[in-house]
Order: C-alpha cells, then structure tokens, then sequence
C-alpha cells in the first residue's frame, strides 16, 4: 500500500481537527469538522461514527455534546485511523502485473516498490496524531 485513500485522508483531517483541540477539551460536532476540514457533512458524521466504535474517538450526546478523541494524541497512530477505512499492509503491485514478484525473478521495479511500502509502513506507525497539537489548520484573514 503506497498510500492511504481519499476517506482514510478525510478521516485523518478529522482526527487532527481533534486533536488540535485536545487541551482545550472542547467537543466538535460533526457539521463543525465538515466545515472546518472541506467534506461533506454525512462524511464527517460517518467518519466520526466510526472511528468512535473502534475506540478512537468519543461522542457526548446533546447540546453540549460531540466529539473528542477517546486518548491522548500521541496513544494514536495513523494506522490505526486508516486501517478502519481501509487495509494496512505492504503492496503486492508488481510492474509485470499480478502474481509476477515472489513467483520467480523479481520485475526492475521491486526493490524500489518494497523499499516505498517499508517507509510508508513506517510513517504510518510512528507517526501519531500528537504532530497536530498546538497547530491549527485554520487560516489567518489576512491569508483569505
């Protein structure tokens, strides 16, 4: 896997969202994250709705109500975000097509490719969502 897809990315904005409002302990509705982070608002909500039945996210209902992450920033890893939306795992693509690399000689491309996936292995599980805190993806006005 090379790289995560549009809704694991969307799910990555929304935990950032979370998590740069972490010490602040203010809840986010999902319209909120919708409007801040440029999705659709039955994306954001179903985003939300599953990320917190894996025990990453928690929602208060009511007026007060919304969400937060369930655990610190820096408990939660960027694979454990993306692979509620899709697999995490080393690519099998090969240059000559299905089936080819692991079946005999590898193509050209294969150590590159197992080299690109291993960092991207990497970046994925190193990396937590404590990058976010104290940043905010909101724009200055004079940046408009």
């Amino acid at each position: 896997m090379s790289s995560y897809g549009r809704t694991s990315s969307n799910a990555i904005a929304i935990a950032s969202l979370l998590a740069e409002r972490w010490g602040s302990k203010v809840r986010t509705t999902s319209q909120e994250a919708a409007k801040l982070r440029g999705i659709s608002k039955p994306l954001a909500a179903r985003i939300l709705v599953q990320l917190s039945q894996v025990d990453l996210v928690a929602g208060t209902p009511g007026p007060n109500g919304g969400y937060a992450l369930a655990k610190a920033p820096k408990d939660i890893r960027l694979s454990e975000i993306v692979s509620v939306f899709q697999k995490v795992e080393p690519s099998d693509r090969c240059a000559y097509g299905p089936g080819w690399c692991g079946n005999g000689k590898p193509c050209p491309l294969h150590d590159t490719i197992v080299e690109l996936d291993g960092q991207y292995m990497s970046f994925l599980e190193k990396t937590t969502l404590e990058v976010f805190v104290g940043h905010s993806a909101q724009q200055d006005s004079d940046h408009s």
